[in-house]
């Protein structure tokens, strides 16, 4: 059950079980020294209107109430005000849990210090940069266009990052990178482009500070699974809460401002999975709500989830990739990459002066001085291993492997006989037989591969010595 708190977030924080939370966003006042406010009016076409309109005609103003809050905390808004609260919030924090710490100009240093005092500097991961252009610019300093957002772990050994499930930006030069990985896009930088909820946007609530749903669900894609529970204890507008209800989360939102229950009041109507602590929302709801309501997690949504664990495991780094001159190759479809890795050991070959040419048949790859070989090519998976996959028991007599990591490749070359005996089985097809698999880890070479090559220096002399011979029927 979600949970809308209305009260001290301090003590509301002391009630939360210990390591209990996977997420936690937070957009504290920014101490700007201000009563922040935004007034709701209409106008109404009246004689004595206090203001003209289309054609002439006159208009009358008329308040329909302000939404405010003091932001004034002086010289007690790191030590007295939010140091304890973050205290608590790294206790209730899960093990594997990370933190978004949303601030601006103002106090971000100050708060940068704090932070670190209470998670460690190992823990920070990044300084995100919320950028808009929006707004009066200033002639007397440069323009403040943008805020700050912290990013804290818990363990840095340790946290959720689900890189697949963020929405990606266009590419700023799309015929530099071909059609798929432009149509794709790429992962944002730490630099967030984004525009602020406009007074005329349907997101708008009324709340002075509130913020855009697009910047969270970012935030919740990336750093929480389905299921998990999100928690914002300075609430707000209750954003983190409609992302949370349309992304499949679990949330408590916190918030000690009488206006802000009545905003998030009206923004939740007609949602029944909310367990409203110390305020009554009916007086200002509707039975209809604009936000639809998740079903419980079925098991495709927790098979989804758990996925985005194991696709670690199954994929390789993207990081390690950004400056190799193969980082390219992860975007290729399997029998793309199959392609790459023939032609390259092709070329390989040929320059170390043995004579090479395609086989003609599909029992074998390349006829390397007239003997048959077959090849199989992979990126450096994660863990630091290579998997060679789909290796046929077919008509060939040496089977030579090509791996490439972000900065270094590795090759080895085996008998058809001995790869057979130590590789796994992949699956039986009906027709050709059993495919099998082979997992290397070049750093850690079972006795069995210690002579069949490794670095290319290594299997040019193990390459040299089986395939430089005289043409072999």
């Amino acid at each position: 059950m979600n949970r809308i708190i209305f009260g001290d977030n301090l003590g509301a924080l002391k009630k939360i079980a210990a390591e209990s939370i996977d997420l936690i966003y937070i957009d504290p006042p920014f101490n700007t020294g201000k009563s922040q406010k935004m007034a709701k009016i209409k106008t109404i076409r009246s004689k004595n209107g206090d203001r003209a309109g289309f054609q002439g005609n006159k208009y009358q103003t008329i308040s329909l109430g302000v939404k405010q809050y003091s932001d004034d905390f002086g010289d007690d808004y790191i030590g007295q005000f939010l140091s304890p609260r973050l205290q608590e919030a790294y206790r209730v924090l899960a093990p594997h849990g990370s933190l978004y710490f949303h601030i601006d100009y103002r106090e971000s240093h100050y708060c940068k210090i704090m932070l670190d005092k209470i998670f460690g500097r190992d823990c920070f991961m990044n300084e995100i940069i919320w950028a808009y252009d929006y707004g009066a610019k200033q002639k007397t300093k440069w323009p403040t266009k943008h805020d700050n957002i912290f990013f804290y772990v818990k363990d840095p050994e340790n946290y959720v990052f689900n890189a697949h499930a963020i929405d990606r930006e266009p590419y700023m030069a799309p015929g530099l990178v071909g059609p798929e990985k432009a149509n794709r896009g790429k992962l944002p930088t730490d630099t967030w482009w984004h525009t602020i909820v406009g007074t005329n946007s349907r997101e708008r609530t009324g709340y002075p500070t509130q913020k855009p749903l697009g910047v969270i669900n970012r935030i919740i894609q990336a750093s929480s699974n389905v299921g998990d529970t999100v928690l914002d204890f300075f609430a707000g507008s209750g954003t983190v809460g409609e992302s949370c209800l349309k992304l499949n989360r679990k949330f408590i939102l916190v918030d000690s401002n009488q206006e802000s229950l009545e905003v998030m009041a009206k923004r939740f109507s007609g949602i029944s999975s909310i367990n409203w602590v110390g305020f009554d929302p009916k007086p200002y709801q509707n039975e209809i709500s604009s936000i639809k309501e998740q079903n419980p997690i079925d098991d495709f949504q927790l098979l989804a989830s758990a996925s985005s664990y194991l696709r670690l495991d199954l994929e390789s780094p993207q990081g390690e990739w950004e400056d190799s001159p193969f980082g390219w190759v992860l975007d290729l479809p399997p029998a793309a990459k199959g392609k790459l890795g023939r032609q390259l050991i092709f070329t390989w070959c040929a320059s170390k002066g043995l004579s090479v040419d395609y086989a003609l048949d599909k029992d074998a790859s390349l006829l390397i001085n007239g003997i048959r070989v077959a090849t199989k090519f992979s990126t450096l998976w994660s863990g630091g291993i290579y998997k060679f996959q789909q290796i046929r028991d077919l008509d060939y007599q040496y089977l030579i492997c090509l791996g490439i990591s972000p900065t270094e490749a590795h090759c080895w070359i085996f008998r058809k006989e001995d790869v057979l005996s130590h590789a796994k089985v992949q699956h039986k097809g009906a027709k050709e037989g059993a495919e099998y698999w082979l997992s290397i880890n070049p750093n850690n070479l079972p006795d069995w591969l210690k002579n069949s090559g490794g670095s290319l220096v290594e299997s040019h002399h193990v390459v040299m010595k089986l395939l430089n011979s005289k043409k072999k029927s």
